[in-house]
């Protein structure tokens, strides 16, 4: 590409086209964890959601039909607008400061939508954790994301997309030890988003319910002073 002189997408394309382009993905996203992972300071985002849906039942038509009749029950009991809260079970933004060389970081803005009756159905029949900040933004660590992607074993190019004004190349990948379905935006320097999906499902009566999980992390505004950062509002390890 180099001698070539090609743009690297053009270049990304050749290498799908001969079978390197997941070896190539694969070793750009570590790369680029490495890299950002070095960096002195950066500004973060992390966005959280939690959502539940029944899903199509696969049961036998008895069961349909009765997965059918309660659900007509239950949406003409409920109107649409408590249907819609009970869908989204919660939604958040926490913003702040990065430090990856220091492995630390702090949120300065912290804003959470909590759904009353959506969190009773997924703590009730997805047996999700009911603990503090397990459903907020403010409970999910951007480092611990990044350390994550150390461990992928494959990628593969899903493209190109804009990031606060950074172009970069998208790629979904696999990390050993997760089921998050995981995908990476990486500019030439730095990774500067990853998302995490992670459904769960359960079986309550003729219904059949998913959980997803999205977790959203934005890095960018590379290089940052922190220097008036009060960083002692940390919590102690393992706190």
């Amino acid at each position: 590409m180099a001698a070539s002189g090609e743009p690297y997408s053009v270049a990304a394309r050749k290498l799908g086209q001969t079978g390197a382009a997941g070896e190539a993905a694969r070793d750009e996203v570590i790369t680029r964890v490495e890299a950002t992972l070095a960096a002195a300071s950066a500004r973060v985002e992390v966005r959280k959601g939690i959502t539940t849906a029944p899903t199509q039942d696969r049961h036998g038509p008895l069961r349909r039909l009765a997965g059918a009749a309660a659900r007509a029950a239950w949406d003409h009991a409920v109107p649409e607008q408590a249907r819609t809260r009970l869908r989204t079970v919660s939604s958040g933004t926490a913003t702040g400061i990065i430090e990856p060389s220091n492995r630390r970081f702090l949120y300065t803005q912290v804003k959470e939508d909590l759904s009353g009756p959506g969190l009773v159905v997924a703590f009730g029949l997805l047996d999700l954790d009911p603990a503090p900040n397990a459903y907020g933004a403010c409970g999910e660590d951007p480092l611990e994301l990044l350390m994550r992607l150390r461990s992928v074993t494959s990628a593969r190019y899903e493209g190109e997309e804009t990031i606060r004004g950074a172009r970069c190349r998208k790629a979904a990948v696999t990390v050993d030890g997760t089921t998050a379905l995981l995908t990476v935006w990486a500019d030439d320097e730095h990774v500067r988003q990853i998302q995490a999906v992670t459904p769960k499902r359960a079986e309550r009566l003729v219904i059949t319910l998913v959980a997803t999980t999205t977790v959203t992390a934005q890095l960018w505004d590379f290089g940052v002073p922190a220097d008036s950062i009060n960083w002692s509002l940390l919590p102690p390890p393992g706190g």
